[in-house]
């Protein structure tokens, strides 16, 4: 796992040009069994609480989401700080990066509701929203059927955008009529396999009609130069008082990753 995952100029420039790419096998054999068997595991202690009566909201029908686990479990731990994911990131992104937050994203068999098309970075209280980078990683094989994710090439590009209301979707054509016209691209992938999109990049995931979970884990990484501009969020609410606007995120809970 501290071994590089090759990639060539050309992945890069794609990467760059169209603002995702998916990528195979960068976790395979003993080490994805480890991995997923790490997360479900922090999935599961951490759902087991929950009140299976509660209604839950629309956003918590889309999945199961569990935040910043690899700072609760130590076993999550090493997969969300090791070298090979945050070299990855750091090439494709073409900047030193930090860890910005990771996230279990695990949709349940027939419930598990559509993730409308949107961009990430606009929630988050970075500055500037340009090269954040996420990897999303397949913990066992995700298809069409099961709610694996779709983008829309070059959309990182647009400016100006509001931020899609994830409890209440608009239409994607409502609130970016820029990607008339752009063919999604669908990215089915096994286990151990992954993309990498840009924060800005509009994607998608399906519901999942299968019988079984759909398991997903995410690591997202931030250039070493974003800035923290004081917006609210789950993540950085509980620690703002040790936080400083305009200045970098130089706290543990964003460790320089991939040096």
């Amino acid at each position: 796992m501290n071994d590089e995952y090759p990639l060539t100029p050309e992945q890069i420039s794609n990467y760059r040009r169209d603002g995702f790419i998916q990528l195979n096998d960068v976790i395979t054999g003993q080490d994805l069994a480890a991995m997923r068997e790490a997360i479900t595991r922090a999935v599961q202690e951490e759902s087991a609480t929950d009140n299976p009566q509660r209604v839950k909201s629309s956003y918590e029908q889309i999945f199961i989401q569990k935040v910043n686990l690899w700072t609760r479990h130590a076993t999550v731990r090493p997969f969300v700080l090791n070298h090979r994911f945050a070299s990855l990131a750091q090439r494709l992104s073409g900047a030193p990066v930090r860890i910005w937050h990771d996230q279990a994203l695990f949709k349940e068999p027939h419930t598990g509701a559509k993730t409308p098309w949107h961009q990430d970075t606009l929630y988050w209280p970075h500055e500037p929203k340009r090269e954040q980078t996420t990897i999303w990683i397949a913990l066992q094989d995700t298809t069409i059927h099961n709610g694996c994710m779709s983008f829309i090439p070059g959309t990182h590009k647009l400016e100006g955008i509001e931020p899609v209301n994830l409890s209440d979707p608009q239409e994607l054509y409502e609130i970016a009529p820029q990607t008339k016209g752009i063919k999604p691209v669908t990215c089915e992938l096994k286990a151990g396999s992954c993309t990498f999109h840009n924060g800005m990049t509009f994607h998608y995931a399906g519901p999942n009609r299968s019988d079984g979970m759909r398991e997903a884990m995410a690591i997202i990484y931030m250039p070493e130069t974003t800035i923290y501009n004081g917006v609210s969020h789950v993540v950085t609410d509980p620690i703002k008082e040790e936080l400083v606007v305009g200045a970098k995120f130089d706290h543990k809970l964003f460790p320089m990753v991939a040096n």
